[in-house]
């Protein structure tokens, strides 16, 4: 790949929009922690060299893992990187149409500094305001600085400040997933906070502070913290803890949860569960949600995995029929280290499909989208 073709991608990543995170499927299943892979403590953006390893060994087609092919070697203090989105296929919302639009366009950059620092950003375009379009067609949706015990950014101690998300659950790239839609961390509610972070290969725990946004208007208005924390029982077993405070203009949340993974090394199967109750306060006004998704992760071949997800979310546990169910099947293929093609479909019920009146229950919506995951 010339030198021409590379910088016209990184031009072309700067005009779109969206955000991913880890594969958590890869835990315990692959390896024991988010940073043996990634360079960040909470796992996602850019991958260090045992993650680019990971990726020529794994897909089907290897080829060089390292960023644009190694066309471009950027200097050893540097890491570059970035990622193309896009989805083609079928939806139905109870409308049905057929869709391809972009989903992700971001440029990644990591600059290794003295005395264990680390800078990170992420530079893309975002979601327009409606009446502010020309104000917010781009922004930075991460940057943060972090400092680092184990000058390697592998083990040990972190503290980040910046903008980011909290770590908090299982973190699905699958942004519809209900354990981040509606269990804290949903797309586009990074924030500006400071992180203080542990990590071991048996065990790791991550506490956040943050406030809203005080440049831009995002989906996240609150100001709070966040705790997760994991313990691996055994190398193939984890339990984790989680619990977060929120507080806007509106209302105040507290959420607590349990998640729970398991890897069956001679079926190379892997379970994982997250479970959360939400109590809300608007006003004097009070009420209790549950969230919760139970998803098992089949790997056929080193670049070919299937994922069968159970979700579950409660709007109101007083109330009858707020209750929703998801059905989710993906299809996952490393087809080069630098492309993942996903096959991803959803069923959606309300109401568990029960008839309520004219407008209640029954198949409410559903997709089946294939997925060109690209990384620079």
């Amino acid at each position: 790949m010339s030198r021409v073709l590379a910088i016209t991608t990184i031009v072309i990543l700067a005009t779109l929009g969206g955000t991913a995170a880890a594969y958590p499927q890869f835990q315990l299943s692959r390896d024991q922690t988010c940073t043996s892979c990634h360079l960040s403590p909470a796992g996602g953006g850019l991958l260090g060299e045992n993650g680019t390893n990971f990726l020529e060994n794994a897909a089907t087609y290897g080829l060089d893992g390292t960023f644009m092919y190694g066309a471009i070697k950027p200097p050893a203090w540097l890491e570059l990187g970035g990622v193309i989105r896009t989805a083609y296929g079928y939806t139905h919302t109870p409308q049905d149409y057929l869709v391809g639009f972009p989903m992700q366009g971001d440029i990644y950059a990591s600059a290794k500094l003295p005395a264990h620092l680390r800078f990170t950003v992420t530079v893309g375009a975002r979601p327009t305001e409606y009446g502010n379009e020309a104000a917010t067609h781009a922004w930075s949706r991460e940057h943060f600085l972090t400092w680092s015990q184990d000058d390697s950014g592998t083990f040990g101690l972190f503290v980040r400040a910046g903008r980011f998300m909290p770590v908090f659950g299982l973190r699905y790239v699958e942004h519809p997933t209900y354990t981040r839609r509606f269990g804290g961390v949903p797309l586009y509610g990074e924030t500006y906070g400071v992180a203080v972070e542990y990590i071991e290969p048996n065990y790791e725990a991550h506490l956040t502070g943050f406030i809203k946004d005080p440049l831009q208007d995002t989906v996240v208005h609150d100001n709070g913290g966040a705790f997760y924390g994991e313990y691996r029982v055994l190398p193939e077993a984890a339990i984790g803890v989680e619990g977060m405070y929120t507080r806007s203009d509106d209302d105040s949340k507290l959420r607590g949860g349990i998640t729970g993974k398991y890897y069956s090394k001679p079926l190379d199967l892997l379970f994982q569960f997250e479970g959360q109750v939400v109590n809300q306060k608007i006003l004097s006004f009070g009420l209790t949600q549950l969230v919760g998704e139970l998803t098992a992760t089949k790997f056929f071949t080193s670049a070919w995995f299937l994922d069968l997800g159970l979700g579950h979310y409660d709007e109101n546990i007083r109330i009858a029929g707020l209750d929703r169910n998801s059905i989710d099947l993906n299809l996952h293929w490393m087809m080069i280290s630098h492309l993942e093609v996903l096959l991803t479909t959803r069923i959606e019920l309300i109401n568990q499909g029960r008839r309520q009146g004219l407008d209640g229950g029954g198949p409410t919506s559903g997709y089946a989208l294939l997925q060109f995951n690209y990384r620079l």
